[in-house]
């Protein structure tokens, strides 16, 4: 869930903005928003602090300044190394990594669900927890399920009288035998009979499925990324189409918000970027084609050239 979540974050272009006398202008990315990290990869950078988001519920950046007064670089902490303290008086936050008190003016702080009341934000992990244990104790039964369940592979079977010395002898007969794959020889009446187990049933195929959607559910991920399904939809172009725009809007806008919005704080004022999602919500090469002869089409409000450049012909 995390891999699909932080992907398209990654992979994703970033626009900037200057605000001025209530005008946007669109301006060339500053160094920056293409290159968070001097030492890391753009895709580096903005994958790692996803996954921070989303395990953690918090990313934390340490903000370096250049001579110039700007944020020139910034480097991600680790979410579950950072303690954060606010001054009583003055409301004001601290944040301690490795025995180092910083300031905010220093630590550019990422919250993926924040509350009211509290320094920290939460992940969907701690804010489904149960969920989550329910679905690994789930697995390490089924794992465990033919070795430590309890459950006989077969019974010896006799029509005769079997004391408790008897019986514990008869069965360890029986399994030294059988580790080696011997002929079994059975006498006295006794009969093997083997315990028939459903595959399905014993690898718990139904819950294991419910578990997988449950997750999905938490991570606001589409079940089927997760190669599971929900009983009574059908994948058709449509519901697919619907099922992506619901999951960008409502999952990967939650990421993307929280990382432009911080990043937005780490330029000079009146300046913001944005995440581009027009690649991600770009059609299928025939409806575009169709949009964009309504486009040009009787009275056009975009001319070829603009075309041109939005399908990235003029590059």
């Amino acid at each position: 869930s995390v891999q699909i979540i932080a992907t398209p974050v990654s992979k994703m272009n970033i626009d900037t903005f200057r605000y001025a006398t209530g005008l946007e202008a669109k301006i060339e990315n500053p160094l920056l928003v293409n290159r968070p990290n001097l030492d890391d990869t753009r895709r580096d950078f903005l994958f790692q602090t996803v996954v921070s988001l989303a395990l953690e519920g918090n990313a934390f950046w340490y903000k370096q300044y250049g001579s110039n007064g700007q944020v020139n670089n910034l480097t991600i902490l680790p979410a579950s190394a950072v303690s954060l303290a606010q001054d009583s008086t003055t409301a004001r936050k601290t944040y301690n990594y490795e025995g180092k008190t910083y300031t905010s003016n220093e630590i550019e702080h990422l919250r993926l669900f924040p509350r009211a009341g509290y320094l920290r934000g939460i992940s969907p992990i701690e804010s489904c927890s149960a969920d989550l244990a329910a679905a690994l104790d789930l697995r390490d039964y089924a794992k465990n399920w033919f070795s430590s369940a309890g459950v006989p592979t077969g019974i010896l079977k006799t029509g005769q009288m079997v004391n408790q010395a008897d019986a514990e002898l008869i069965t360890t007969n029986w399994h030294n035998k059988q580790q080696n794959r011997q002929i079994a020889v059975l006498g006295s009446g006794f009969e093997f009979q083997e315990i028939q187990v459903d595959p399905a049933k014993a690898q718990f195929t139904e819950q294991q499925a419910q578990a997988v959607q449950q997750i999905a559910r938490l991570f606001g991920v589409p079940a089927r990324l997760l190669l599971t399904g929900v009983d009574g939809t059908s994948d058709t172009y449509s519901n697919l189409s619907d099922e992506n725009q619901v999951f960008y809007r409502h999952t990967l806008m939650a990421y993307t918000d929280a990382i432009s919005d911080a990043i937005s704080n780490c330029l000079p004022r009146g300046t913001r970027s944005e995440f581009n999602f027009e690649s991600l919500f770009r059609a299928d090469q025939q409806n575009r084609f169709q949009m964009w002869n309504t486009a040009l089409a009787g009275e056009a409000f975009m001319t070829v050239e603009e075309v041109r450049n939005k399908e990235g012909l003029n590059v």
